[in-house]
C-alpha cells in the first residue's frame, strides 16, 4: 500500500451494526436541508431519463427526496431492516420509481454509462473508501457525479445540554463501538485523487428545537447508542439522560444547530 492509499480508511463493521434502529432512524433523524438537495441537483443537472444510486441508503433519508428528479432509483443497504423501512415509507408516499436492494455498498456493481448520480449519506466514514471511490467512478456515466453527504449528530455541539449529554454518553460508550461519526477526512482530496473533477463543497446550518423524546429517538437511531448496543440497561441509560438534561432545560426545549453538507465531484 502506498502512502496515498494509507489515507483511506476501511473499518470492519458488523452486518448488524444498525440492528433495531430503522424505525428510530426514519422518525428522528432530521431531513437533509432542502437548499442542499436543490443545490446538488442544480450541479448534477439530471435529465428525465437519468438514474440515481443511493449507497447505504438507510430508510431513504436521501433516496426519497431525490427520487423525484430521476426516472429510476436504486437504493442499497446492508441492513435488511433499513431496506424494509424504506419500502414501507415509499409505499405510503406512493413513490414507485425506487428499487430497494439489500447488499453491501462495496459489492454493488452496475455497468458504466448508466448512473448519473451516486450518493452516500452519513455513511462514507464506515466504508472501504478507496474501493467505493473507484467503483463509483467506474459505474458512473460520463459527466456523472458522486456526492458524499454528511451531517452532525445531536451529540456534537457546544451548548450546555450537549456537553452534559456527552458526559453521560462517555460513561456508557463501549470501547468496541467507539463513535467514528463524521471523522474529519480530506474527502475533497479523495475525490480529486480518484479522478473526479469540478469538485465542490458546501455546508448548511439550521436551528432546531428538540424535546427530550426526540433526543432519545435520535440516540436510539445511532449504532453506538441503539438499544441493541446498550443492551438490557437501556432503561437506566434513558432515565439518566432524561434526568440530567431536564435538570438543565426543565422547559423541555433543547436548541440544536443541525449542520449538513456535501462534497461532490464529476467523472
Amino acid at each position: 500500500m502506498d502512502k496515498n492509499e494509507a489515507m483511506y480508511i476501511n473499518p470492519q463493521y458488523s452486518q448488524d451494526l444498525f440492528k433495531g434502529t430503522s424505525a428510530y432512524y426514519s422518525q428522528y433523524r432530521p431531513p437533509y436541508n432542502k437548499d442542499m438537495i436543490s443545490e446538488i441537483m442544480s450541479i448534477v443537472n439530471a435529465g428525465q431519463n437519468d438514474t440515481l444510486l443511493d449507497l447505504a441508503c438507510g430508510p431513504g433519508r436521501l433516496t426519497i427526496p431525490l427520487s423525484k428528479f430521476f426516472k429510476d432509483v436504486y437504493a442499497v443497504d446492508w441492513e435488511n431492516e433499513m431496506v424494509k423501512e424504506g419500502e414501507r415509507i415509499s409505499r405510503e408516499l406512493k413513490i414507485e420509481n425506487i428499487k430497494w436492494m439489500y447488499g453491501k455498498a462495496e459489492d454493488v456493481n452496475f455497468e458504466s454509462d448508466i448512473l448519473k448520480l451516486i450518493t452516500i449519506g452519513d455513511a462514507f466514514h464506515r466504508m472501504d473508501q478507496l474501493k467505493i471511490l473507484q467503483n463509483s467512478y467506474r459505474m458512473l456515466k460520463k459527466e456523472g457525479y458522486l456526492a458524499l453527504i454528511y451531517s452532525n449528530p445531536v451529540t456534537k455541539g457546544d451548548s450546555e445540554w450537549q456537553k452534559e449529554l456527552e458526559k453521560v454518553l462517555s460513561s456508557w460508550r463501549k470501547e468496541s463501538i467507539q463513535n467514528n461519526e463524521n471523522s474529519m477526512q480530506p474527502w475533497n482530496t479523495f475525490l480529486e485523487e480518484t479522478g473526479y473533477k469540478n469538485i465542490s463543497s458546501q455546508i448548511y446550518e439550521q436551528k432546531m428545537t428538540l424535546k427530550i423524546d426526540e433526543i432519545m429517538g435520535y440516540l436510539y437511531s445511532m449504532s453506538i447508542y441503539s438499544k441493541n448496543a446498550i443492551g438490557d440497561e437501556y432503561r437506566s441509560f434513558e432515565n439518566t439522560i432524561r434526568q440530567k438534561l431536564l435538570k438543565i432545560k426543565p422547559e423541555n426545549k433543547f436548541e440544536y444547530v443541525f449542520t449538513c453538507g456535501y462534497h461532490i465531484g464529476m467523472k
